[in-house]
């Protein structure tokens, strides 16, 4: 693989796994149990549960409503609004991406850098697996 000196590897990847009808494009989800079929089982990745981390990708599309294509890393499709090109972005406490940390007012949550802005509809995905702590106040 060549590197690519902004962001690392040139990969990407993209995989079909199975959700709920309330997974929507623009998630970042966990994997929720083992692989059925040889196929990811994926859920909402949550920062306020640990058992609901770290997330792994993020949801580009839904062919169905109990499946979706996961990308695991590399340059997304024009899913997301609002981006700022070359700023870090983290897992919100909706499961979407969000611009800063979530602030754990009333519980701790934890904190996970999931992308890079390419523009402001595009991210390149790259989940960190390095999680923080943040202790409510």
């Amino acid at each position: 693989m060549g590197l690519i000196a902004r962001f690392g590897y040139r990969a990407s990847e993209i995989r079909l796994a199975d959700c709920t009808s309330s997974e929507v494009v623009g998630d970042f989800v966990c994997i929720a149990s083992a692989q059925v079929s040889n196929r990811d089982q994926v859920r909402k990745a949550d920062p306020k549960d640990f058992d609901k981390l770290p997330a792994v990708g993020v949801i580009i599309s839904k062919p169905t409503t109990i499946s979706c294509l996961v990308q695991w890393m590399g340059e997304t499709p024009e899913i997301f609004s609002g981006l700022a090109a070359g700023e870090l972005y983290f897992l919100g406490a909706d499961s979407k991406i969000a611009n800063s940390p979530p602030l754990p007012v009333g519980q701790d949550m934890f904190i996970q850098v999931v992308a890079v802005a390419l523009s402001d509809k595009k991210a390149y995905i790259r989940p960190e697996s390095n999680l923080y702590r943040r202790i409510a106040i």
